[in-house]
């Protein structure tokens, strides 16, 4: 379900054909795609015996129609401003408060033995919508304009690329925690990993907002991004409760929850 929850997450972070609808804004879809995963959790909060999970896989098939039509309508918007990319990154606190709740509703249904294969298909079937846009992309992304650089040679795609490699990099130094010395090797990444992203926030924030075209181009290597982070967050789970790790390593870790937060605001101050 952590693939399921991920996939969700990316669709409110990034928002994931039919015209625009002309109330349609990048801010207004990550808001929809936001109240999509509450609606999820809260089918999920009610399940308490079969009948309810027969009624929650009618609610997540519902959702994956609406998210499939998000993600359209905002293949049509051309390029997100500074202003509301500040705005969308306001939403990640939100999607990391609602996917932690999701998450915990779907740890109970499964003990409780209420996580029927019904609805574990439903729940799954939401990470083809990914499947369902990406040609839709493709044939966007075939239209894309050059990507700007700066005067550093950085473009949106190559930012984007180092975050990969930042996660990737950071992804094998929580695997590798066994003693005090791998912990310490893994909180200088950590801090690395954390630098880097404020570093690639602030160079985004110059550039020039993207196309809509130049967004499509981007969305395969998002999506490749979403899916390193699920064993990223299965690894940091694991130093947490590991007797092993340092508490230097936990502490270090800890300061990750607060980087949305650091992102919005350098958005923020880029948009004025």
């Amino acid at each position: 379900m952590n693939n399921t929850v991920a996939f969700i997450g990316l669709g409110a972070a990034a928002c994931i054909t039919a015209p625009a609808f002309a109330q349609d804004t990048h801010t207004s879809l990550t808001k929809q795609s936001v109240a999509c995963m509450q609606e999820i959790t809260a089918a999920m909060d009610k399940v308490t015996d079969e009948p309810g999970a027969a009624a929650a896989v009618e609610t997540v098939k519902k959702v994956h129609e609406k998210l499939v039509d998000l993600g359209k309508r905002q293949l049509e918007l051309p390029g997100a401003t500074p202003q509301e990319q500040a705005q969308i990154a306001a939403q990640m606190v939100e999607i990391q408060k609602v996917s932690g709740e999701l998450v915990k509703s779907l740890a109970r249904l499964k003990k409780e033995n209420l996580l029927t294969p019904d609805l574990q298909k439903a729940l799954m079937n939401l990470q083809s919508v990914q499947t369902e846009l990406a040609q839709a992309s493709k044939d966007k992304a075939a239209q894309a304009e050059p990507f700007p650089k700066d005067a550093e040679g950085n473009t949106h795609e190559t930012l984007l690329e180092k975050t990969v490699e930042e996660a990737k990099k950071l992804d094998k130094a929580l695997a590798n925690v066994k003693d005090a010395e791998t912990s310490a090797a893994a909180e200088e990444q950590v801090k690395h990993y954390r630098a880097a992203l404020l570093d690639i926030a602030k160079k985004q924030a110059a550039l020039p907002p993207l196309t809509r075209n130049q967004q499509a181009k981007l969305m395969g290597t998002q999506q490749q991004l979403v899916e390193m982070m699920q064993p990223i967050i299965k690894h940091m789970a694991a130093v947490m409760l590991s007797p092993n790790a340092t508490q230097n390593l936990k502490d270090s870790m800890k300061s990750l929850s607060e980087l949305p937060r650091e992102v919005q605001k350098i958005r923020e101050e880029a948009a004025k």
